[in-house]
């Protein structure tokens, strides 16, 4: 039930982002991410109350001071997941931000390949394999199809376009990925209790509730001093971005406390919010895409299913 709750108020808030972003604010997505780091700043508050073992935690962080970087590493995430939100359909946008289990996995095979270690990878299975390749093909055929869509764009008026940056705009999820890849892997170890560090749940969301108030902070003076902005998040128009920081931070606590409970389990589950967007996202947002878009969505999609698939076995 936690996971099924994180799926569906990610899937909220990837429409709720999109509602958020205007491509021609340039700072609209630092706005939206000084809402998190408002939403964050209450929510560590409820967090900190609530554990036991906080000052405990905080001994352990500073004992193991590597520590801190892993608790920021969702926070530099949700800072692209923004910029892939305001240069794409959220029906693209978020199947891409799930593909964290095939990139790591190519990353590591390459990387295993190079090193004379290829045999590290023999444990891969049939159905890794075949979702991994699904996978690449479908976000290759995306970024065909993003690059024709801008090309067919070039003459229409700047307010009409929707593909502005072609496939370059891949690259926002693709950074998402690789942020939010380490995050879980460092949840995983953390939360679960099978490491010789051991930060209770609970405590792991309030340093990274801490982590998006002062990197929030950070933004809202950077808006102020750099831009010369004096924004006012507080005005009835900010409703969205408030709704989207709201869901995101509930949709982080029940993703976390999931983790505790069953670290192998809950990533491959949750990963399937991306059908819950694109169903929102064409009834609220009336996305429509192309047919090949829709296929190219699919391989990914398929792809993702078949790793989760595959890990739920293994399990």
């Amino acid at each position: 039930m936690l996971t099924l709750s994180s799926i569906l108020l990610w899937g909220i808030t990837d429409i709720l982002l999109k509602k958020s972003l205007d491509y021609f604010d340039s700072l609209s997505q630092h706005k939206t991410f000084i809402w998190i780091g408002l939403v964050a700043a209450l929510s560590g508050v409820v967090a900190a109350f609530s554990s036991e073992t906080l000052l405990d935690s905080i001994r352990m962080l500073t004992d193991n001071l590597y520590l801190i970087p892993v608790t920021v590493f969702y926070v530099v995430a949700m800072f692209f997941g923004l910029l892939g939100a305001k240069h794409l359909d959220a029906s693209v946008v978020s199947p891409l931000e799930n593909i964290d289990g095939a990139l790591t996995a190519i990353i590591l095979y390459i990387f295993f390949f190079f090193t004379g270690r290829s045999y590290v990878t023999d444990s891969i299975g049939i159905l890794d394999i075949i979702g991994t390749v699904a996978i690449t093909m479908g976000v290759i055929l995306l970024g065909i199809q993003e690059q024709k869509l801008s090309k067919q764009e070039i003459n229409l008026a700047e307010d009409k376009k929707k593909h502005r940056l072609g496939a370059l705009a891949l690259l926002f999820p693709i950074a998402y990925n690789l942020a939010d890849a380490a995050s879980m892997v460092a949840m995983g170890i953390t939360v679960s209790g099978e490491a010789d560090v051991n930060i209770p749940d609970i405590d792991f969301f309030f340093f990274e509730c801490l982590g998006f108030t002062l990197i929030g902070a950070f933004v809202w003076l950077y808006l102020l001093i750099a831009k010369k902005h004096a924004y006012n998040p507080f005005k009835k128009t900010e409703l969205p971005r408030l709704g989207a920081a709201a869901c995101e931070t509930l949709g982080t606590l029940t993703f976390t406390v999931a983790v505790g409970i069953s670290p192998i389990l809950t990533a491959p589950i949750a990963s399937s919010y991306c059908f819950v967007t694109i169903i929102l996202a064409r009834i609220f947002l009336k996305e429509r895409l192309t047919r090949k878009q829709y296929l190219s969505v699919a391989f990914v999609m398929a792809g993702i299913a078949l790793l989760g698939i595959s890990e739920i076995i293994s399990a």
